[in-house]
């Protein structure tokens, strides 16, 4: 028994204190802590996480969506000169997580506005920015200092994206101005 406590065996997954978490990821299943907007007044260097799901019936998932919704959010936040964006979450004050879906609609809400979506889609857009939180044995927790969310944007996802993000660089616009 000695020389296999080293060694994990299949469909065995290690134990919680073994496994680490990121500031800069949210999870299903644990709390994010709540934090405060003004906690960004002074971060300059920004990290972009985004995502992107497909799950209509037939509908492979589309790289070229998945591109224009990331170049939406990079132009947005590179348009901000007081910002950096930077490659690794680790060289970050903060980040700001995108995740864009699609799926079939269920009847129950009016046609989307765009001439490209499938008249039955439905676009999800969440935008979540988080800051590193408190240290915890298994690493730091991610704090989330502002979200917003649209279970049905009734546009493209890309647009849906940069507007979402666009609202967010515009509360800290206004944040940095009272300074």
């Amino acid at each position: 028994i000695a020389l296999l406590s080293g060694f994990l065996l299949p469909g065995l997954s290690p134990p919680a204190a073994a496994q680490s978490r990121n500031w800069w990821t949210l999870s299903e299943v644990e709390t994010a802590e709540k934090g405060k907007f003004k906690e960004l007044l002074t971060k300059k260097k920004v990290y972009v996480n985004v995502s992107f799901a497909d799950a209509r019936p037939n509908s492979p998932l589309n790289s070229a969506e998945r591109n224009d919704v990331t170049q939406a959010v990079h132009q947005a936040i590179s348009a901000q000169k007081d910002l950096q964006m930077v490659t690794y979450p680790e060289a970050a004050d903060f980040a700001v997580l995108v995740r864009a879906s699609m799926a079939q609609g269920r009847g129950d809400r009016g046609p989307n506005f765009s001439l490209l979506l499938d008249p039955e889609a439905e676009v999800s857009i969440e935008v979540s920015v988080v800051v590193p939180g408190g240290k915890q044995a298994d690493g730091p927790r991610p704090r989330i200092v502002w979200e917003a969310s649209s279970p049905n944007a009734q546009i493209e996802a890309a647009s849906a994206a940069r507007f979402t993000v666009d609202g967010f660089l515009w509360e800290l616009k206004k944040l940095r101005e009272k300074k």
